[in-house]
């Protein structure tokens, strides 16, 4: 494989108790009921804002609300993140982008945060060390989100490699589908949220609990 796409929420970082509390705490203030584990999975987790709230709201948003509601949202969300020393990349993350830029091997990221978040992640998770800030795609709004193929397509052709020779890391139903969808030529399943048989029931290739998993010795099997 020439090229590596990583999802970044549940994949880069393992925020599932961050984006449960978040999201809970939000719909209950603006909707004034809790969601199910079903409706987080299928309508939440992975989607793009406007497909999560237009489901929530049940009507059609602008997308001057969208953003609003967003903000509003991630306003919680980012306040935990600062608060929990939990807030970090996952375990052996930073070995493995460290070995795949000392081999120069094109990556970046696909994210369903929209732009605040991603500057956030960027200053306190020193994601520049690894990263172009530029090459990041994430929801500007001007982008069909997952299960749509439009986020990996996209980011292949940023790293001008083509998605057939990529590798997409991804945690979430609606990105496997992405993923899967774009053509990638391998899917590693990130078991965040998600156990590892859920994971390849899925369409993952393969599945790792964290990039620990991905030593020199059991690397080829799973790139």
């Amino acid at each position: 494989m020439q090229g590596i796409i990583f999802d970044f929420n549940g994949t880069m970082f393992f925020d599932e108790k961050f984006q449960n509390i978040s999201w809970r705490t939000f719909i209950e203030q603006k909707v004034g009921r809790d969601i199910s584990d079903h409706e987080f999975q299928e309508y939440i987790h992975g989607r793009n804002a406007d497909a999560s709230f237009s489901y929530l709201f049940n009507k059609t948003l602008t997308r001057q609300e969208i953003m609003a509601l967003e903000e509003e949202k991630e306003t919680i969300y980012r306040q935990l993140c600062m608060e929990s020393e939990d807030f970090k990349l996952a375990d052996g993350l930073p070995r493995f982008l460290d070995e795949l830029c000392a081999g120069n091997v094109p990556h970046t990221i696909a994210t369903a945060s929209g732009w605040e978040n991603v500057r956030f992640f960027f200053e306190h998770l020193r994601l520049d060390q690894w990263f172009r800030l530029e090459d990041v795609v994430y929801n500007d709004g001007t982008i069909r989100g997952k299960p749509e193929p439009d986020i990996y397509l996209r980011a292949a052709e940023t790293i001008h490699v083509d998605i057939a020779d990529c590798v997409v890391f991804e945690d979430a139903k609606s990105g496997i589908e992405s993923a899967r969808r774009a053509g990638a030529g391998r899917i590693v399943g990130v078991a965040s949220m998600l156990d590892r048989h859920t994971l390849l029931d899925l369409g993952a290739s393969v599945a790792i609990d964290d990039y620990n998993d991905l030593n020199l010795t059991s690397r080829r099997n799973f790139l």
